[in-house]
């Protein structure tokens, strides 16, 4: 993909998001959705596809140390991740949209589309995992809107299709992430309907 496809694929990633979103009943945010998060809570979370762009390109990094999307997936699930941690964010970024999440999460798609075009492809962004170009961060926000998005139709009954685009990103990554977790031939003969997968299998584990 150019720098201007993986931009677009984000941006889409995002409406499909801010759409879902829009399609919420006002009660619907205390629904259960995901594990232990709540619809309100998993709304939070994945906004933080926005939130950390923008925090991110706010305080950059010197030098660049991942130099593919895969890469920062690789440093986020090789260290010990702390998935009380990450359940509490979410909850604590539900917490900041909670008064109008629908307006929140629209005007920060916005908000961020907008800081997009101030920025270069090589501006070094300061991510939680090491310094990295946008342009190769922005797939992995592409690909945390697009499943939590759908955990979230998933969770609210609402039948929005995923963009092409963000789906054939997101499967790239998935496929890399199997690659380098040791996990593709399992995932190879499964999707060619040769064997089933494992219970409970995920190129994340």
């Amino acid at each position: 993909m150019s720098g201007q496809d993986i931009r677009e694929t984000y941006l889409a990633a995002g409406e499909f998001f801010a759409g879902v979103v829009d399609k919420i009943d006002v009660d619907g945010f205390e629904a259960p959705a995901l594990g232990e998060w709540y619809v309100r809570d998993l709304v939070g979370h994945t906004y933080r596809a926005f939130t950390t762009v923008l925090s991110y390109s706010a305080a950059p990094a010197d030098e660049i140390e991942l130099e593919r999307p895969v890469d920062y997936f690789l440093k986020v699930l090789g260290g010990d991740v702390d998935h009380k941690q990450v359940a509490e964010r979410g909850r604590a970024a539900g917490l900041e949209i909670i008064d109008d999440p629908k307006m929140m999460v629209r005007g920060f798609a916005m908000y961020v589309k907008n800081k997009l075009d101030e920025l270069s492809d090589d501006h070094i962004m300061g991510t939680i995992a090491g310094g990295m170009r946008l342009i190769d961060y922005l797939p992995t926000r592409t690909f945390e809107l697009i499943i939590h998005t759908m955990d979230l139709a998933a969770a609210v009954g609402v039948n929005d299709e995923p963009p092409e685009n963000g789906l054939e990103a997101t499967m790239q990554l998935l496929g890399q992430l199997a690659l380098y977790r040791g996990h593709a031939p399992t995932l190879i003969l499964a999707a060619t309907g040769r064997r089933a997968l494992p219970e409970g299998f995920s190129v994340l584990g």
